[in-house]
């Protein structure tokens, strides 16, 4: 997957952290999985690369 790609992933995923800032953790990390489960053409790095952008991004919303 592309940088560009990737770029436009973290926006989507930033966007849905906004959406839904009021889920406890253990309901975010479900849609998480679920958006991993459905999106087979994301890489095993690329998800490792997106939970830390992801956790970083959440935390800085929510603190």
């Amino acid at each position: 997957m592309q940088e560009n790609q990737y770029e436009k992933i973290r926006l989507l995923f930033f966007k849905l952290i906004a959406e839904t800032k009021e889920l406890t953790t253990d309901e975010f990390e479900k849609i998480i999985n679920q958006v991993f489960e459905a999106n087979p053409s994301i890489t095993k790095k690329m998800k490792e690369r997106l939970v830390v952008d992801i956790t970083k991004m959440r935390n800085d919303l929510l603190n």
